[in-house]
Protein backbone atom coordinates (compact mmCIF):
# COMPACT_ATOMS: atom_id res chain seq x y z
CA UNK A 1 0.00 0.00 0.00
CA UNK A 2 2.85 2.42 0.79
CA UNK A 3 3.60 2.24 -3.16
CA UNK A 4 0.64 2.96 -4.18
CA UNK A 5 0.30 5.88 -1.69
CA UNK A 6 3.79 7.52 -3.11
CA UNK A 7 2.56 6.65 -6.61
CA UNK A 8 -1.00 8.69 -5.92
CA UNK A 9 1.61 11.83 -4.20
CA UNK A 10 3.99 11.69 -7.40
CA UNK A 11 0.90 11.81 -9.80
CA UNK A 12 -0.30 15.12 -7.48
CA UNK A 13 3.24 16.28 -7.87
CA UNK A 14 2.86 16.04 -11.87
CA UNK A 15 -0.37 17.80 -11.94
CA UNK A 16 0.98 20.61 -9.91
CA UNK A 17 4.43 21.56 -11.92
CA UNK A 18 1.77 21.28 -14.98
CA UNK A 19 -0.10 24.52 -13.96
CA UNK A 20 1.10 28.11 -13.37
CA UNK A 21 3.69 29.25 -12.50
CA UNK A 22 5.69 26.15 -13.69
CA UNK A 23 3.00 25.84 -16.72
CA UNK A 24 5.58 22.09 -17.91
CA UNK A 25 2.05 21.38 -19.70
CA UNK A 26 2.84 18.02 -21.04
CA UNK A 27 2.58 16.73 -17.50
CA UNK A 28 -1.22 16.88 -17.41
CA UNK A 29 -1.56 14.27 -20.44
CA UNK A 30 0.80 11.74 -17.87
CA UNK A 31 0.15 13.15 -14.93
CA UNK A 32 -2.81 10.89 -13.80
CA UNK A 33 -0.87 7.40 -14.60
CA UNK A 34 0.96 7.09 -11.25
CA UNK A 35 -2.65 7.43 -9.78
CA UNK A 36 -4.47 4.97 -12.06
CA UNK A 37 -1.85 2.35 -11.60
CA UNK A 38 -2.44 3.06 -7.93
CA UNK A 39 -5.75 2.58 -7.79
CA UNK A 40 -5.37 -1.04 -9.63
CA UNK A 41 -7.33 -3.70 -7.59
CA UNK A 42 -7.62 -1.62 -4.86
CA UNK A 43 -11.43 -0.70 -3.95
CA UNK A 44 -13.95 1.18 -1.09
CA UNK A 45 -12.08 2.87 2.07
CA UNK A 46 -8.28 2.21 0.08
CA UNK A 47 -9.49 3.77 -3.12
CA UNK A 48 -10.70 7.13 -0.86
CA UNK A 49 -7.50 7.30 0.64
CA UNK A 50 -5.40 6.55 -2.55
CA UNK A 51 -7.50 9.79 -4.26
CA UNK A 52 -7.00 12.06 -1.69
CA UNK A 53 -3.37 11.39 -1.30
CA UNK A 54 -2.66 12.52 -4.92
CA UNK A 55 -5.33 15.42 -4.16
CA UNK A 56 -3.07 16.35 -0.90
CA UNK A 57 0.05 16.40 -3.02
CA UNK A 58 -1.89 18.58 -6.35
CA UNK A 59 -3.42 21.10 -3.59
CA UNK A 60 -0.29 21.33 -1.36
CA UNK A 61 1.95 21.71 -4.08
CA UNK A 62 -0.86 24.80 -6.27
CA UNK A 63 -2.26 26.35 -3.02
CA UNK A 64 0.49 27.12 -0.81
CA UNK A 65 0.40 30.51 -1.30
CA UNK A 66 -2.02 30.70 1.45
CA UNK A 67 0.04 29.74 4.10
CA UNK A 68 1.95 33.12 2.74
CA UNK A 69 -1.34 35.15 3.33
CA UNK A 70 -1.93 34.18 6.21
CA UNK A 71 1.34 34.49 7.85
CA UNK A 72 2.71 37.32 6.18
CA UNK A 73 -0.58 39.25 6.31
CA UNK A 74 -3.01 37.75 8.71
CA UNK A 75 -0.31 37.62 11.24
CA UNK A 76 -0.68 34.47 12.43
CA UNK A 77 1.55 31.77 14.10
CA UNK A 78 3.63 29.93 10.96
CA UNK A 79 2.18 26.30 12.24
CA UNK A 80 -1.62 27.81 12.22
CA UNK A 81 -0.99 29.41 9.01
CA UNK A 82 0.04 25.69 8.39
CA UNK A 83 -3.01 24.02 9.35
CA UNK A 84 -5.58 26.87 7.72
CA UNK A 85 -3.56 26.04 4.28
CA UNK A 86 -3.82 21.97 5.32
CA UNK A 87 -7.21 22.31 5.87
CA UNK A 88 -8.15 23.71 2.87
CA UNK A 89 -6.07 21.55 1.08
CA UNK A 90 -7.73 18.83 2.36
CA UNK A 91 -11.55 20.12 1.93
CA UNK A 92 -10.62 20.21 -1.87
CA UNK A 93 -8.99 16.84 -1.64
CA UNK A 94 -11.96 15.27 -0.87
CA UNK A 95 -13.69 15.37 -4.54
CA UNK A 96 -10.57 14.10 -5.57
CA UNK A 97 -10.70 11.14 -2.65
CA UNK A 98 -14.62 10.43 -4.22
CA UNK A 99 -13.38 10.45 -7.81
CA UNK A 100 -10.97 7.66 -6.97
CA UNK A 101 -13.47 5.84 -5.00
CA UNK A 102 -16.36 6.16 -7.28
CA UNK A 103 -14.17 5.52 -10.31
CA UNK A 104 -12.50 2.15 -8.91
CA UNK A 105 -16.45 1.05 -8.14
CA UNK A 106 -17.73 1.64 -12.04
CA UNK A 107 -14.62 -0.53 -13.21
CA UNK A 108 -15.43 -3.10 -11.09
CA UNK A 109 -19.35 -2.84 -12.47
CA UNK A 110 -18.15 -3.11 -16.15
CA UNK A 111 -18.44 1.23 -16.52
CA UNK A 112 -15.47 2.00 -19.30
CA UNK A 113 -13.01 3.85 -17.27
CA UNK A 114 -12.46 6.05 -20.90
CA UNK A 115 -15.54 8.03 -20.51
CA UNK A 116 -16.40 7.34 -16.51
CA UNK A 117 -13.70 8.71 -15.57
CA UNK A 118 -13.92 12.47 -17.60
CA UNK A 119 -17.35 12.37 -17.11
CA UNK A 120 -17.07 12.22 -13.08
CA UNK A 121 -14.13 14.47 -12.98
CA UNK A 122 -16.26 17.12 -14.82
CA UNK A 123 -19.29 16.40 -12.20
CA UNK A 124 -17.10 16.99 -9.11
CA UNK A 125 -14.99 20.00 -10.34
CA UNK A 126 -18.59 21.62 -11.28
CA UNK A 127 -19.56 20.58 -7.73
CA UNK A 128 -16.55 22.48 -6.58
CA UNK A 129 -17.00 25.13 -8.21
CA UNK A 130 -20.24 25.85 -6.65
CA UNK A 131 -20.69 24.02 -3.22
CA UNK A 132 -19.87 26.02 -0.21
CA UNK A 133 -19.59 29.50 -1.93
CA UNK A 134 -17.53 27.40 -4.66
CA UNK A 135 -13.46 27.40 -4.59
CA UNK A 136 -12.31 26.26 -8.25
CA UNK A 137 -9.18 27.52 -7.68
CA UNK A 138 -6.97 26.06 -10.90
CA UNK A 139 -9.14 23.08 -11.96
CA UNK A 140 -7.33 20.97 -14.29
CA UNK A 141 -8.18 22.35 -17.58
CA UNK A 142 -6.70 25.71 -16.80
CA UNK A 143 -2.88 23.69 -17.41
CA UNK A 144 -3.29 24.43 -21.09
CA UNK A 145 -4.39 28.01 -21.27
CA UNK A 146 -1.17 28.49 -23.22
CA UNK A 147 -2.24 26.18 -25.45
CA UNK A 148 -3.69 28.42 -28.25
CA UNK A 149 -5.45 25.64 -30.33
CA UNK A 150 -6.92 23.46 -27.42
CA UNK A 151 -8.37 26.80 -25.30
CA UNK A 152 -10.65 27.46 -28.63
CA UNK A 153 -13.00 24.63 -27.43
CA UNK A 154 -14.04 26.60 -23.88
CA UNK A 155 -16.20 28.68 -25.98
CA UNK A 156 -18.51 25.85 -26.11
CA UNK A 157 -17.91 23.45 -23.01
CA UNK A 158 -16.03 26.13 -20.92
CA UNK A 159 -12.67 25.05 -18.65
CA UNK A 160 -14.35 21.58 -18.07
CA UNK A 161 -14.41 20.19 -21.53
CA UNK A 162 -10.25 20.73 -21.47
CA UNK A 163 -10.08 18.58 -18.11
CA UNK A 164 -12.55 15.99 -19.81
CA UNK A 165 -9.85 15.59 -22.55
CA UNK A 166 -6.94 15.44 -19.73
CA UNK A 167 -8.67 12.43 -18.31
CA UNK A 168 -9.35 10.49 -20.78
CA UNK A 169 -6.33 10.72 -22.54
CA UNK A 170 -4.21 9.87 -19.14
CA UNK A 171 -6.98 7.01 -18.91
CA UNK A 172 -6.42 5.74 -22.57
CA UNK A 173 -2.63 5.29 -21.99
CA UNK A 174 -2.82 3.65 -18.68
CA UNK A 175 -5.55 1.26 -20.20
CA UNK A 176 -2.66 0.67 -22.76
CA UNK A 177 0.29 -0.06 -21.03
CA UNK A 178 -1.67 -1.79 -18.82
CA UNK A 179 -2.84 -4.23 -21.76
CA UNK A 180 0.98 -4.47 -22.84
CA UNK A 181 2.30 -5.54 -19.42
CA UNK A 182 -0.25 -8.70 -19.36
CA UNK A 183 0.05 -9.08 -23.08
CA UNK A 184 -3.05 -7.96 -23.76
CA UNK A 185 -2.58 -4.33 -25.55
CA UNK A 186 -6.05 -2.08 -25.52
CA UNK A 187 -5.72 -0.09 -28.15
CA UNK A 188 -9.70 1.16 -28.07
CA UNK A 189 -9.53 3.53 -25.16
CA UNK A 190 -6.52 5.60 -26.23
CA UNK A 191 -8.03 5.22 -30.11
CA UNK A 192 -11.50 6.94 -28.80
CA UNK A 193 -9.61 9.72 -26.46
CA UNK A 194 -7.22 10.11 -29.50
CA UNK A 195 -10.34 10.92 -31.68
CA UNK A 196 -11.35 13.28 -29.17
CA UNK A 197 -8.77 15.29 -28.79
CA UNK A 198 -8.13 15.64 -32.62
CA UNK A 199 -11.94 16.97 -32.56
CA UNK A 200 -10.73 19.66 -30.19
CA UNK A 201 -7.50 20.63 -32.09
CA UNK A 202 -9.88 20.26 -35.11
CA UNK A 203 -12.08 22.91 -33.76
CA UNK A 204 -9.34 24.95 -32.52
CA UNK A 205 -8.10 24.94 -36.19
CA UNK A 206 -11.03 25.93 -37.52
CA UNK A 207 -12.36 28.54 -34.71
CA UNK A 208 -9.18 30.40 -34.17
CA UNK A 209 -8.64 32.49 -37.48
CA UNK A 210 -12.48 32.50 -37.64
CA UNK A 211 -11.63 34.63 -34.52
CA UNK A 212 -8.87 36.77 -35.30
CA UNK A 213 -10.24 37.17 -38.65
CA UNK A 214 -13.54 38.61 -36.44
CA UNK A 215 -11.08 40.73 -34.42
CA UNK A 216 -9.17 41.98 -37.03
CA UNK A 217 -12.67 43.36 -38.45
CA UNK A 218 -14.38 44.24 -35.40
CA UNK A 219 -13.92 48.30 -33.71
CA UNK A 220 -11.48 48.87 -31.42
CA UNK A 221 -11.03 50.69 -28.28
CA UNK A 222 -8.01 51.56 -26.93
CA UNK A 223 -7.07 50.73 -22.98
CA UNK A 224 -4.77 51.52 -20.47
CA UNK A 225 -4.00 49.36 -17.36
CA UNK A 226 -1.59 50.81 -14.68
CA UNK A 227 0.46 48.68 -11.77
CA UNK A 228 1.15 50.89 -9.16
CA UNK A 229 2.99 48.62 -7.08
CA UNK A 230 2.09 50.07 -3.80
CA UNK A 231 3.73 48.08 -0.76
CA UNK A 232 0.69 46.15 1.08
CA UNK A 233 2.39 47.17 4.11
CA UNK A 234 1.67 51.04 3.58
CA UNK A 235 -1.24 50.80 1.14
CA UNK A 236 -3.73 51.65 4.01
CA UNK A 237 -0.97 53.82 5.93
CA UNK A 238 -2.89 57.47 5.99
CA UNK A 239 0.55 59.16 5.74
CA UNK A 240 0.90 57.29 2.11
CA UNK A 241 -2.44 57.68 0.70
CA UNK A 242 -1.51 60.41 -0.99
CA UNK A 243 1.46 59.33 -2.52
CA UNK A 244 -0.54 56.46 -3.57
CA UNK A 245 -2.36 59.21 -5.80
CA UNK A 246 0.59 60.63 -6.83
CA UNK A 247 1.55 57.42 -8.20
CA UNK A 248 -1.28 56.47 -9.68
CA UNK A 249 -1.62 60.12 -11.27
CA UNK A 250 1.41 60.33 -12.67
CA UNK A 251 1.02 56.71 -13.98
CA UNK A 252 -2.69 57.79 -15.91
CA UNK A 253 -0.77 61.02 -17.35
CA UNK A 254 1.63 58.91 -19.06
CA UNK A 255 -0.94 56.81 -20.25
CA UNK A 256 -3.19 59.58 -21.31
CA UNK A 257 -0.37 61.11 -23.62
CA UNK A 258 -1.89 57.45 -26.12
CA UNK A 259 -5.53 58.56 -25.35
CA UNK A 260 -6.87 55.81 -24.16
CA UNK A 261 -10.64 55.73 -23.74
CA UNK A 262 -10.29 54.24 -20.24
CA UNK A 263 -7.48 54.04 -17.73
CA UNK A 264 -7.37 50.71 -15.31
CA UNK A 265 -6.77 51.06 -12.07
CA UNK A 266 -5.96 48.07 -9.67
CA UNK A 267 -8.67 46.87 -6.99
CA UNK A 268 -9.04 49.53 -3.75
CA UNK A 269 -6.17 51.69 -5.95
CA UNK A 270 -7.80 54.77 -3.93
CA UNK A 271 -7.13 53.56 -0.36
CA UNK A 272 -9.75 55.24 1.05
CA UNK A 273 -13.80 55.98 1.33
CA UNK A 274 -13.86 57.57 -2.26
CA UNK A 275 -16.45 60.28 -2.30
CA UNK A 276 -16.41 60.24 1.85
CA UNK A 277 -12.97 61.82 2.03
CA UNK A 278 -13.50 64.87 -0.10
CA UNK A 279 -10.02 65.98 -0.33
CA UNK A 280 -8.13 63.06 -1.86
CA UNK A 281 -11.61 61.85 -3.59
CA UNK A 282 -11.14 66.05 -5.46
CA UNK A 283 -7.41 65.17 -6.35
CA UNK A 284 -8.65 61.61 -8.06
CA UNK A 285 -11.37 63.49 -9.86
CA UNK A 286 -8.96 65.87 -11.26
CA UNK A 287 -6.59 63.31 -12.50
CA UNK A 288 -9.32 62.18 -14.92
CA UNK A 289 -10.63 65.48 -15.84
CA UNK A 290 -6.85 66.54 -16.50
CA UNK A 291 -6.22 63.46 -18.56
CA UNK A 292 -9.62 63.06 -20.52
CA UNK A 293 -10.48 59.42 -20.38
CA UNK A 294 -12.82 57.62 -18.42
CA UNK A 295 -11.15 56.34 -15.77
CA UNK A 296 -12.14 52.59 -14.15
CA UNK A 297 -10.60 52.06 -10.40
CA UNK A 298 -11.04 50.47 -7.21
CA UNK A 299 -11.94 51.71 -3.83
CA UNK A 300 -13.89 51.02 -0.48
CA UNK A 301 -17.28 52.03 0.00
CA UNK A 302 -19.51 51.91 2.60
CA UNK A 303 -23.30 53.16 2.95
CA UNK A 304 -26.02 53.03 5.38
CA UNK A 305 -29.57 51.21 5.49
CA UNK A 306 -31.66 50.41 8.18
CA UNK A 307 -30.06 47.57 9.22
CA UNK A 308 -26.57 49.97 10.23
CA UNK A 309 -23.51 50.17 8.21
CA UNK A 310 -22.72 48.38 4.58
CA UNK A 311 -19.42 48.56 3.66
CA UNK A 312 -18.45 47.31 0.06
CA UNK A 313 -15.61 46.39 -2.19
CA UNK A 314 -16.76 48.66 -5.10
CA UNK A 315 -15.32 49.98 -8.50
CA UNK A 316 -15.99 53.16 -9.60
CA UNK A 317 -16.27 54.59 -13.09
CA UNK A 318 -15.71 58.47 -13.71
CA UNK A 319 -16.24 60.09 -17.02
CA UNK A 320 -13.57 62.56 -18.08
CA UNK A 321 -15.74 65.45 -16.39
CA UNK A 322 -14.44 63.93 -13.56
CA UNK A 323 -18.23 62.65 -13.05
CA UNK A 324 -19.42 59.61 -11.05
CA UNK A 325 -21.08 57.57 -14.23
CA UNK A 326 -21.59 54.06 -12.84
CA UNK A 327 -20.05 51.97 -10.18
CA UNK A 328 -19.72 48.09 -9.64
CA UNK A 329 -19.97 46.36 -5.95
CA UNK A 330 -18.20 42.96 -6.01
CA UNK A 331 -20.84 40.00 -6.09
CA UNK A 332 -18.88 37.10 -5.09
CA UNK A 333 -17.09 37.79 -1.88
CA UNK A 334 -14.01 35.75 -0.16
CA UNK A 335 -14.98 33.94 2.43
CA UNK A 336 -12.59 34.26 6.14
CA UNK A 337 -10.95 37.00 4.17
CA UNK A 338 -14.29 39.98 3.09
CA UNK A 339 -16.65 37.94 5.25
CA UNK A 340 -17.02 35.16 7.66
CA UNK A 341 -19.15 32.49 6.59
CA UNK A 342 -22.13 30.92 9.16
CA UNK A 343 -20.45 32.99 12.18
CA UNK A 344 -23.54 32.47 14.59
CA UNK A 345 -22.42 29.01 14.42
CA UNK A 346 -18.66 29.85 14.38
CA UNK A 347 -18.40 32.97 16.10
CA UNK A 348 -15.09 32.17 17.27
CA UNK A 349 -13.55 31.62 13.83
CA UNK A 350 -12.64 35.00 12.66
CA UNK A 351 -11.03 36.15 9.24
CA UNK A 352 -8.19 35.26 7.91
CA UNK A 353 -6.86 39.11 7.31
CA UNK A 354 -8.25 41.80 9.27
CA UNK A 355 -10.08 44.35 7.05
CA UNK A 356 -12.22 47.02 7.86
CA UNK A 357 -15.21 45.28 8.68
CA UNK A 358 -17.58 42.24 6.84
CA UNK A 359 -18.32 43.65 3.13
CA UNK A 360 -21.84 43.02 1.71
CA UNK A 361 -22.00 41.95 -1.67
CA UNK A 362 -23.46 43.54 -4.69
CA UNK A 363 -25.45 42.40 -7.87
CA UNK A 364 -24.16 40.05 -10.37
CA UNK A 365 -24.38 41.14 -14.18
CA UNK A 366 -23.62 44.62 -13.73
CA UNK A 367 -22.07 46.50 -17.00
CA UNK A 368 -20.93 49.58 -17.40
CA UNK A 369 -21.89 51.33 -20.48
CA UNK A 370 -19.78 53.92 -22.05
CA UNK A 371 -19.49 55.27 -25.90
CA UNK A 372 -18.46 51.92 -27.86
CA UNK A 373 -17.46 49.71 -25.05
CA UNK A 374 -19.38 48.23 -22.48
CA UNK A 375 -17.32 47.07 -19.37
CA UNK A 376 -17.72 43.81 -16.97
CA UNK A 377 -15.91 44.10 -13.67
CA UNK A 378 -14.48 41.20 -12.04
CA UNK A 379 -13.08 42.49 -8.76
CA UNK A 380 -10.06 39.95 -7.16
CA UNK A 381 -11.18 36.19 -7.14
CA UNK A 382 -14.37 36.62 -9.50
CA UNK A 383 -12.25 36.10 -12.24
CA UNK A 384 -12.11 32.44 -10.84
CA UNK A 385 -16.24 32.41 -11.29
CA UNK A 386 -17.66 31.49 -15.33
CA UNK A 387 -20.94 32.32 -13.92
CA UNK A 388 -20.14 36.59 -13.41
CA UNK A 389 -18.51 36.79 -16.84
CA UNK A 390 -21.24 34.95 -19.04
CA UNK A 391 -23.96 37.07 -16.84
CA UNK A 392 -21.88 40.50 -17.96
CA UNK A 393 -21.41 39.55 -21.41
CA UNK A 394 -24.91 38.29 -21.62
CA UNK A 395 -25.90 42.11 -20.88
CA UNK A 396 -23.72 43.63 -23.34
CA UNK A 397 -20.35 44.12 -21.90
CA UNK A 398 -17.63 43.47 -24.70
CA UNK A 399 -14.45 43.78 -22.56
CA UNK A 400 -13.94 42.02 -19.23
CA UNK A 401 -11.77 44.19 -16.67
CA UNK A 402 -10.75 42.03 -14.04
CA UNK A 403 -8.97 44.51 -10.92
CA UNK A 404 -7.06 43.24 -8.02
CA UNK A 405 -4.34 43.57 -5.34
CA UNK A 406 -2.30 40.31 -6.07
CA UNK A 407 0.17 41.99 -3.33
CA UNK A 408 -1.12 39.31 -0.60
CA UNK A 409 0.30 36.42 -2.57
CA UNK A 410 3.95 37.74 -2.60
CA UNK A 411 5.97 36.00 -5.43
CA UNK A 412 4.35 32.62 -4.97
CA UNK A 413 2.61 30.60 -8.17
CA UNK A 414 -0.49 32.85 -7.32
CA UNK A 415 -0.23 35.76 -9.50
CA UNK A 416 0.32 33.25 -12.58
CA UNK A 417 -2.29 31.30 -12.00
CA UNK A 418 -5.10 34.38 -11.40
CA UNK A 419 -3.57 35.40 -14.45
CA UNK A 420 -4.35 32.21 -16.42
CA UNK A 421 -7.81 31.81 -15.07
CA UNK A 422 -9.24 35.33 -16.25
CA UNK A 423 -7.59 34.81 -19.31
CA UNK A 424 -9.72 31.77 -19.80
CA UNK A 425 -12.81 33.84 -19.00
CA UNK A 426 -12.22 35.83 -22.04
CA UNK A 427 -12.04 32.92 -24.15
CA UNK A 428 -14.84 31.29 -23.08
CA UNK A 429 -16.91 34.04 -23.57
CA UNK A 430 -15.26 36.00 -27.06
CA UNK A 431 -14.53 39.40 -25.29
CA UNK A 432 -11.06 41.47 -24.51
CA UNK A 433 -9.15 41.35 -21.21
CA UNK A 434 -8.40 43.81 -19.44
CA UNK A 435 -6.26 43.29 -16.29
CA UNK A 436 -4.96 45.56 -13.52
CA UNK A 437 -3.15 44.40 -10.65
CA UNK A 438 -1.15 46.41 -8.09
CA UNK A 439 2.06 44.73 -7.69
CA UNK A 440 1.22 42.25 -11.34
CA UNK A 441 0.55 40.60 -13.26
CA UNK A 442 -1.77 43.02 -15.29
CA UNK A 443 -2.12 42.17 -18.37
CA UNK A 444 -4.24 42.86 -21.88
CA UNK A 445 -5.28 39.92 -23.90
CA UNK A 446 -7.69 39.30 -26.79
CA UNK A 447 -10.79 37.15 -27.16
CA UNK A 448 -9.01 34.10 -28.48
CA UNK A 449 -6.70 34.27 -25.51
CA UNK A 450 -3.64 35.96 -27.01
CA UNK A 451 -1.51 37.84 -24.24
CA UNK A 452 -0.97 41.15 -25.87
CA UNK A 453 1.32 42.47 -23.01
CA UNK A 454 2.15 41.35 -19.49
CA UNK A 455 3.77 43.34 -16.39
CA UNK A 456 6.81 41.78 -14.53
CA UNK A 457 5.54 41.40 -10.52
CA UNK A 458 6.67 44.35 -8.14
CA UNK A 459 7.38 46.70 -11.04
CA UNK A 460 5.51 49.84 -11.59
CA UNK A 461 4.48 49.70 -15.00
CA UNK A 462 1.50 51.25 -17.33
CA UNK A 463 0.32 49.75 -20.86
CA UNK A 464 -1.67 50.87 -23.27
CA UNK A 465 -3.66 48.66 -26.43
CA UNK A 466 -6.21 48.93 -29.30
CA UNK A 467 -8.80 45.64 -27.91
CA UNK A 468 -11.34 44.69 -30.47
CA UNK A 469 -14.54 44.82 -29.57
CA UNK A 470 -16.56 41.81 -30.09
CA UNK A 471 -20.32 41.38 -29.38
CA UNK A 472 -22.79 38.82 -28.98
CA UNK A 473 -20.44 36.43 -26.85
CA UNK A 474 -20.43 32.50 -27.49
CA UNK A 475 -21.82 29.07 -27.12
CA UNK A 476 -21.31 28.76 -23.82
CA UNK A 477 -21.96 32.64 -22.74
CA UNK A 478 -25.63 32.16 -24.20
CA UNK A 479 -26.38 28.11 -22.66
CA UNK A 480 -23.83 27.95 -20.19
CA UNK A 481 -22.53 24.37 -18.68
CA UNK A 482 -24.40 22.56 -21.41
CA UNK A 483 -21.18 19.91 -21.29
CA UNK A 484 -20.86 19.93 -17.67
CA UNK A 485 -24.99 18.80 -16.91
CA UNK A 486 -24.34 16.37 -19.89
CA UNK A 487 -21.57 14.74 -17.69
CA UNK A 488 -23.84 15.00 -14.65
CA UNK A 489 -26.26 13.47 -16.70
CA UNK A 490 -24.05 10.61 -17.82
CA UNK A 491 -22.99 9.78 -13.83
CA UNK A 492 -26.04 9.79 -12.34
CA UNK A 493 -26.40 7.13 -15.53
CA UNK A 494 -23.13 5.06 -14.60
CA UNK A 495 -24.10 5.25 -11.42
CA UNK A 496 -27.58 3.90 -11.99
CA UNK A 497 -26.13 1.11 -14.02
CA UNK A 498 -23.70 0.33 -11.63
CA UNK A 499 -26.32 -0.10 -8.95
CA UNK A 500 -28.39 -2.33 -11.46
CA UNK A 501 -25.47 -4.50 -12.00
CA UNK A 502 -24.42 -5.18 -8.70
CA UNK A 503 -28.10 -6.10 -7.99
CA UNK A 504 -28.35 -8.41 -10.48
CA UNK A 505 -24.82 -10.36 -9.23
CA UNK A 506 -26.08 -10.30 -5.60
Amino acid sequence: MLFKLLAAALSGLLLAIALPKFNIAYCLWIGLIPLLWALQGTSGRKAFLVGLINGLAQNLGTLYWIMYVTVVYGKLPAPVGGIILLLLAAYISLYRGLWAWLYTWGETRGLAGYWWGPALWVSLEFVQTYMFSGFPWMLLGYGLHQSPYLIQVVDITGTYGLAALIVMVNIGLYQLLQGWAVGRARFRPLAISLVFLGIALGYGYFRLPQVQQQMAQSPTAKLSVVQGNIEQGRKWDPHYQGETINIYGELTRKSSIQQPQVIVWPETAAPFFFLRDKELSARLINIARQNGSYLFFGSPAFEFGPAGEFFFNRAYLLSPDGEVVGSYDKAHLVPYGEYVPLRRLFPFIGKMVPMVGDFKEGPPGVVLALPQVNLGSLICFESIFPYLSRAMVRNGANVLVNITNDAWFGRTSAPYQHLAMAVVRAVENRVALARAANTGVSALATPDGGILWTSELYTTAAHTAALPLLSGGSFYTRYGDIFSWSAIGLTILGLASGLALGRRRR
